[in-house]
């Protein structure tokens, strides 16, 4: 049997320019059915010379350049999720900041080498946005019934290539391992957690102006509500907790990207949201107040 060769993605996006732009995407997958928690996480080195984006965990912006990544964490899926990512480039589990906008001609998909994985698939395509084409390449990892994506992309060919080098350095970081177990969450704990809490965090809002798009951050309305047995949602705007209470299950099927899983690990607060692999680590509340990712949090 042939050994499978590990191609570097600048790689993969150089062969692109040469037939057209293309941009790097790499992709998270999540699932139809009730979301669990997941049995495996994308370890990584995070890539050098970029900084963190404050409204979506594990998505990094380039400095120098107008390119940026973003790594979407395992979670289960059902079917067949090759034939979904050939047919659908699993565009609906993209952030909105970043879902291409359409696809100009056919993308082209290879197979890569992930250790930990049962097999990766990269996919090249080319996005056209008002007139301009901007390179796209996307990754689907996967490891049993659960699947990730690392998402990555440039507004233009100059901007991909001054981030060739730093992103071909991260992936090869990439590994799969088995994910953490989380520390027990005591009855106490949990029950002085438990509760409907209210902030204010930019929103990103994408509007119509003339006939192009256009797209910015406003303040809104932004909660977290936990259950007293180790259950967190969140969302802007409102929540509906008819009797004062929550439906945790609808709301995990309806978007599983929002909800997840908490603990109390030596006094500090842990949540575990899905398709995150960094878990949000702050102070358990004190007054009334939870305070994360510098957001202030009361409690309702």
């Amino acid at each position: 049997m042939q050994r499978l060769r590990r191609p570097k993605i600048g790689d993969i996006m150089k062969m692109k320019i040469l037939q057209a732009l293309s941009t790097v995407a790499w992709v998270l997958v999540a699932s139809s059915a009730q979301p669990q928690d997941a049995k495996y996480v994308l370890r990584y080195a995070p890539p050098a010379d970029t900084f963190k984006s404050a409204i979506q965990a594990e998505d990094y912006e380039f400095n120098g350049t107008n390119a940026s990544v973003q790594v979407y964490q395992f979670r289960p899926f059902n079917g067949n999720i090759e034939q979904q990512f050939q047919r659908t480039l699993l565009r609906d589990w993209i952030g909105p900041t970043h879902q291409e906008e359409n696809v100009a001609g056919k993308p082209t998909f290879q197979k890569v080498a992930v250790p930990g994985a049962d097999y990766a698939i990269a996919a090249s395509f080319n996005e056209s946005r008002v007139g301009l084409a901007r390179p796209h390449n996307r990754m689907l990892i996967v490891k049993g019934n659960e699947a990730a994506i690392v998402d990555a992309s440039a507004g233009t060919a100059q901007g991909w290539q001054m981030a060739v080098a730093r992103l071909n350095q991260l992936a090869g970081t990439f590994k799969v391992e088995g994910a953490p177990a989380a520390a027990p969450l005591s009855i106490a704990a949990g029950s002085a957690i438990a509760g409907l809490y209210q902030g204010m965090k930019p929103k990103y809002v994408a509007t119509m102006q003339n006939v192009t798009g256009y797209a910015s951050y406003q303040t809104a309305l932004h909660y977290y509500v936990f259950s007293a047995n180790g259950r967190v949602h969140r969302a802007y705007d409102k929540l509906e907790a008819p009797g004062g209470r929550f439906d945790f299950d609808a709301a995990e099927r309806r978007d599983p990207q929002n909800s997840g899983r908490y603990t109390v690990d030596s006094g500090k607060l842990v949540i575990r949201m899905t398709g995150e692999n960094e878990p949000i680590v702050t102070e358990a509340p004190r007054n009334g107040i939870l305070t994360i990712y510098s957001v202030a949090y009361r409690k309702q």
